[in-house]
């Protein structure tokens, strides 16, 4: 019964965030936990899920010639190194702080729905921002277990950088950061293959066809207000759990 609910969760999360263009593992996490799923094996279930939903996209994306590799590799390959730190340290720093990191994030990911993702600075010609950009987005993908994107598309954005290049970027730096995560998680032996399944697999179909709806019928960045609205829910209550 368990895993059936963790099943319907994750279908459910995955379609209705796949409506708006955005990955389901920041709010699969929490609701995981109210589940009764412990945060530490909560985690790695949202980095292999999210792994999964960004793979199909990641493969689209190469066969259309969507992958800016120069500025892309760099990024990735710093995000799969930083990873499994972020996923190391999280056995370190005491999971109230991780969860009370993770509640900022929530808020952080709400806040950015609604802010008009514009450029604010100029840093497209840099070489250091990317790498940055790349470091940061895959400690806190291992730490958080987020996969990444949350950060990275923002982050990319106001620094300049044309938004229908960073789409697919950051999707595939996902997939490599998210699985590099996982694969820490796997070592320190915090994965439960049975809950992480039960998410991951639902969560392929209900993303292709939360996408498919999204491109025939509706307008994604209207869902997304809707998400942001639940990102701000789930970090109010998630924030109770540790304070």
């Amino acid at each position: 019964m368990e895993y059936l609910k963790v099943s319907l969760v994750s279908f459910f999360l995955s379609f209705l965030f796949s409506l708006g263009g955005l990955g389901s593992a920041v709010a699969l996490i929490p609701v995981l936990v109210f589940l009764g799923i412990p945060f530490s094996v909560a985690r790695p279930a949202g980095l292999f899920t999210n792994f999964v939903s960004t793979f199909s996209a990641t493969v689209h994306n190469l066969k259309e010639g969507l992958i800016d590799f120069k500025l892309s590799v760099p990024m990735l390959l710093l995000a799969v190194v930083f990873a499994p730190l972020g996923a190391y340290s999280s056995t370190v720093i005491p999971e109230k702080v991780v969860g009370i990191a993770f509640t900022l994030f929530l808020f952080f990911a709400g806040a950015m729905v609604y802010l008009p993702k514009r450029e604010l600075f100029n840093l497209a010609g840099s070489k250091t921002y990317p790498l940055f950009v790349g470091a940061l987005s895959g400690f806190i993908s291992g730490l958080l277990g987020i996969g990444g994107g949350g950060l990275i598309s923002p982050l990319m954005i106001v620094a300049g950088y044309e938004p229908k290049k960073v789409v697919p970027i950051t999707a595939f730096i996902v997939v490599f950061s998210s699985l590099s995560a996982f694969l820490a998680y796997l070592k320190l032996g915090k994965v439960n293959w049975a809950i992480t399944l039960s998410a991951a697999i639902p969560a392929l179909f209900a993303g292709y066809a939360g996408a498919l709806i999204t491109h025939r019928y509706l307008n994604s960045s209207q869902v997304k207000k809707l998400l942001g609205i639940v990102f701000i829910i789930l970090g109010i209550k998630f924030l109770t759990k540790f304070l």
